[in-house]
């Protein structure tokens, strides 16, 4: 920063800003963070090896004691606006294939195609009718 001027340009503060600390109240804004709970990735590297944890203690603990398990909660990242966004995307993505593979079913395309024998069988006897 040109500390002369007493103002700095568009890089520098670019540069100020990815120097944060992952878990600044800036990054988390940046990200979507919309409740204040500002993870780093040793958190979500915690959260997971708990969520580890408590998985093999249910299979062990439905194994060896032959009963169900206690009722633990797993740990759950927290939900950002990028997630949110990413999920009505997939949602979105997922219902327009099946609308594109629901359009080349037996059921959608006989009718189709039994539409357009009609209309083909319509213009020939159209066209016969004309000829005699």
């Amino acid at each position: 920063m040109s500390w002369g001027e007493g103002s700095m340009n568009w890089s520098e503060l670019r540069d100020l800003v990815d120097a944060l600390p992952e878990d600044s109240a800036t990054k988390a804004a940046a990200v979507g963070d919309e409740h204040g709970q500002r993870w780093t990735q040793q958190t979500f590297i915690q959260a997971g090896h708990y969520n580890l944890l408590l998985m093999i203690l249910r299979v062990l603990w439905t194994a060896h004691l032959k009963g169900s398990p206690p009722d633990i909660e797993s740990i759950s990242p927290p939900q950002r606006a990028v997630d949110e966004t990413r999920t009505e995307l997939e949602e979105a993505s997922r219902e327009y294939s099946e609308a594109v593979l629901n359009s080349y079913s037996p059921n959608q395309a006989g009718q189709a195609d039994q539409d357009e024998i009609d209309h083909w069988a319509s213009k020939i006897r159209e066209l016969e009718a004309a000829e005699a």
